[in-house]
C-alpha cells in the first residue's frame, strides 16, 4: 500500500523534509531532555500521525529504558512512529490473516528492521549505555541526582540531540520511500 504524506509546499524536496524533522527531533530533545518523546513528536508532526499527547505520555520513561543504559529512547521513539505508519491497531483483525496482508506486514517488518540496523550502524549499538559515552565522552548514572546535574552541566541537552536527529532522519527516509 502506497502511503502519501503531505508536503508542506509543492516545491519542497524530500531532503528538506528529512532535514526539518531531524532538526526538530534534536530541538525537542533539548527542550524536553527526553529523546524518545522528541523523536516521536517530530515524526508525528511531520507525517501527521495521530496519538498526540497520549503517545508522548506513553514514551515518558523510554530513554535508555528508564535510565538503565538499555535501548536508546530515540530509537524507540522512531519505532513508535513507524508503528503508527505500518502497524495494526487491533490485537486480532481477520484482514491481517490473509496471505497478502502477511506479505505486506513482512515488507513493513523489513523496513523497520532496516531502521534499527541503520541506527546501529551510526552508533555501533542501540544501547544508551554505549551511545552516550560516544557523544558525551563518558557515561552518567542519570538516576543519581549529582550525576544528572553533571550530565546537564557537561552539555547533555545539546550533545544528546544527536541520537534523536539520527533516528528521525532514518525513520523519515524510510517513510518517504513510500512516495517513490
Amino acid at each position: 500500500m502506497k502511503r502519501r504524506y503531505p508536503l508542506v509546499s509543492p516545491d519542497e524536496s524530500k531532503q528538506e523534509r528529512i532535514e526539518r524533522v531531524s532538526k526538530k527531533a534534536g530541538d525537542y530533545e533539548e527542550i524536553s531532555v527526553n529523546c524518545a518523546q522528541g523523536t516521536l513528536a517530530a515524526l508525528q508532526e511531520e507525517f501527521g500521525f495521530e496519538g498526540g499527547g497520549t503517545l508522548l505520555k506513553a514514551a515518558t520513561f523510554f530513554p535508555g529504558i528508564m535510565s538503565r543504559k538499555e535501548t536508546c529512547g530515540a530509537l524507540l521513539g522512531g519505532l513508535m512512529a513507524l508503528g503508527l505508519a505500518y502497524g495494526r491497531d487491533k490485537l486480532y483483525d481477520p484482514a491481517w490473516s490473509t496471505p497478502e496482508a502477511n506479505e505486506e506486514m513482512f515488507r513493513y517488518r523489513r523496513k523497520v528492521w532496516r531502521y534499527c540496523e541503520a541506527f546501529k550502524d551510526q552508533f555501533g549499538s542501540t544501547m544508551c549505555g554505549d551511545i552516550r559515552p560516544l557523544i558525551m565522552g563518558r557515561d552518567y548514572d542519570t538516576m543519581d541526582p549529582e550525576e544528572r546535574r553533571q550530565f546537564l552541566e557537561d552539555g547533555g541537552k545539546k550533545k544528546c540531540r544527536i541520537p534523536p536527529e539520527t533516528a528521525a532522519r532514518i525513520a523519515a527516509e524510510i517513510l518517504l520511500e513510500d512516495e517513490e
